[in-house]
């Protein structure tokens, strides 16, 4: 599996990324929902940037060879 290579906190920071940039690009008129109210819209772009820095987090949370 993809996440394997991953210790919890890893895992965790990935699954939340994906999910928060997943709602980012949904909410973003160009992209995704084109009737949404002005409050969603205005986050779609910092929830994208806020998903992308979890997933590089995440990276930095790898398992040890040696476990």
């Amino acid at each position: 599996m993809l996440l394997s290579k991953f210790n919890r906190k890893g895992k965790i920071c990935a699954f939340i990324g994906i999910w928060t940039a997943a709602f980012g690009i949904a909410f973003n008129r160009s992209i995704g929902i084109s009737d949404i109210p002005d409050l969603l819209a205005s986050f779609s772009i910092p929830l994208i940037v806020i998903g992308i820095l979890l997933l590089i987090l995440s990276n930095f949370f790898k398992r040890n060879r040696a476990e």
